[in-house]
C-alpha cells in the first residue's frame, strides 16, 4: 500500500508542478516529443519480427496458463494504481461496497478477455500479411511516431 501512496503522490506532485510551471510543461513536451521521435527511428530501422517459431514450446494445462496470467494481473502495480484511482468515483456508499466491487471488476474483466481475444485472433488472422510486409509496416508505424513526436511540441 506504501507503493501506491508513493506513486500517487508522485503522480500529483508532477501534475502540480506542471500546473504551476508553463515552462516545466514546454519542457516536458519537447523531451517527450524527442523521445517519441527517436522510438519512432528506432521502429523505422528495426528488422521485421520474425513470426516463425523457434524450437519447440512445452505443452501446458489451460489451468497452468490461466494461473500464470492471473498472478501477473494481479501483482501488477498498474491494476492496483488503476482501480484505486479510477473505481472509487462509482462506488455509491449507501449500498453494499462488495457487491459494487464484485460487479465492476467481473465487468472490467470480461472487457479484458474480450478484447484480449479479439487482439490475439486478428494476430493470428494478420501474420500471413506481417510476413510480407512486415518492413513497410515497420516504417509505418515508425513514420507515426516521428510525426506525432514533431507535432507534440508545437500543440498550444
Amino acid at each position: 500500500m506504501g507503493f501506491v501512496l508513493v506513486i500517487a503522490l508522485s503522480l500529483f506532485g508532477i501534475g502540480a508542478l506542471l500546473q504551476a510551471s508553463a515552462s516545466w510543461l514546454l519542457l516536458l513536451k519537447w523531451v517527450g516529443g524527442a523521445y517519441l521521435v527517436w522510438l519512432g527511428i528506432q521502429v523505422w530501422r528495426a528488422p521485421p519480427v520474425g513470426l516463425e517459431l523457434q524450437g519447440t514450446a512445452e505443452r501446458r494445462s489451460g489451468a497452468s496458463l490461466f494461473r500464470q496470467g492471473f498472478l501477473s494481473a494481479v501483482t501488477n502495480p498498474k491494476a492496483v494504481l488503476f482501480f484505486a484511482a479510477f473505481l472509487p468515483q462509482f462506488i455509491d456508499p449507501a449500498r453494499p461496497l462488495f457487491t459494487q466491487f464484485v460487479i465492476m471488476a467481473g465487468t472490467f474483466a470480461l472487457v479484458e478477455i474480450a478484447t484480449e481475444w479479439f487482439i490475439a485472433s486478428a494476430a493470428h488472422r494478420l501474420r500471413p500479411w506481417l510476413q510480407r510486409v512486415g518492413r513497410q509496416f515497420n516504417r509505418a508505424c515508425g513514420g507515426v511516431f516521428m510525426v506525432i513526436g514533431a507535432a507534440l511540441p508545437l500543440r498550444g
